[in-house]
């Protein structure tokens, strides 16, 4: 079976097409718009604009998606943080529904770090014990999970995008902006300490579109072309990382590798720094997977046991 799975977020609207079969599923293609919803958001409500954005923009990927040849009953489309967070959502909701013949799914955090996790199970990289960051746009979902199952599971709205919002006041974020994020986001994720401890010799495991920008950057610094996941990253590394983009150094290979990610890729490191140092850790590894594999993998999992 060939479906498909869009994902809403508050920066990117992404489909993946997966072929699955049997109990194997394989990313077979991907696509992203760059509708950035939140720049839409005014008063806690997405704009006509920005709602004429986001059905544009599923709408695209729906034609895509079948083009994949995914049939119209195997396109699906959830939606997160940005849309969660809209006091107008219903009436998006019901938008979407009308103009793209879908019924889009509002997950919320918890349901959203499940469906992470789940996606970075059926990855060969994810450990069987550790703690999961999934890092998007509008919030971060961390997920506990020992001997390949989930324990607890804690959603905090420290978006990389989000975080951006909140603190630059250029296009990047300077370096008094950076040691009060650093701050903020201490004080945010020590709150919930004792919800995403570390299980014993458990690793630190982070995904989603920040992640993958990282590791790709420290790639073309090292002369690779390609990104190759699993990669390991020290705090080091990270905060170097940050300290050369936030002086300039970087600035033009950080906008040649990871153009679209350019502006929110400090904010994004530094939520997985001040996660590393909470859970005791001296790195975090970027692993494949995401939401929308455990989406898949969930959506193939309740049709399976229907039979």
């Amino acid at each position: 079976m060939r479906l498909s799975v869009i994902d809403i977020g508050s920066n990117t609207i992404k489909t993946t097409i997966f072929e699955a079969n049997g109990e194997n599923i394989k990313e077979i293609a991907s696509k992203t718009v760059h509708a950035k919803l939140s720049s839409h958001i005014k008063d806690k409500k997405l704009s006509e604009k920005g709602i004429s954005v986001l059905i544009h923009s599923v709408n695209t990927l729906k034609r895509t998606s079948r083009r994949f040849g995914c049939k119209k009953q195997n396109v699906f489309a959830f939606a997160t943080a940005c849309i969660r967070g809209a006091a107008n959502r219903d009436r998006i909701l019901s938008l979407l529904k009308r103009s793209t013949k879908m019924d889009v799914r509002l997950l919320s955090g918890e349901e959203e770090a499940e469906l992470c996790f789940l996606g970075a199970l059926i990855s060969e990289s994810c450990p069987k014990s550790g703690v999961l960051a999934d890092l998007g746009g509008g919030s971060c979902e961390f997920i506990a999970f020992e001997d390949s199952a989930s324990q607890k599971k804690v959603s905090l709205n420290i978006g990389a995008l989000a975080m951006y919002k909140k603190f630059a006041s250029r296009k990047y974020i300077s370096s008094d902006e950076f040691a009060d994020l650093s701050e903020y986001l201490k004080n945010e994720i020590s709150s919930k300490a004792s919800e995403i401890t570390l299980p014993s010799g458990g690793d630190f495991i982070v995904t989603g579109g920040t992640a993958r920008a990282a590791a790709s950057l420290l790639e073309a610094l090292s002369g690779n072309d390609t990104l190759s996941l699993p990669k390991r990253i020290t705090l080091c590394e990270a905060t170097s990382l940050c300290e050369r983009i936030i002086s300039g150094e970087l600035r033009e290979i950080t906008e040649n590798t990871v153009k679209e990610r350019a502006e929110t890729l400090v904010p994004g490191l530094c939520v997985f720094i001040k996660a590393a140092e909470a859970l005791g850790k001296d790195s975090f590894t970027v692993v494949s997977g995401g939401a929308r594999g455990g989406f898949a993998s969930k959506i193939i999992s309740e049709r399976d046991n229907r039979k």
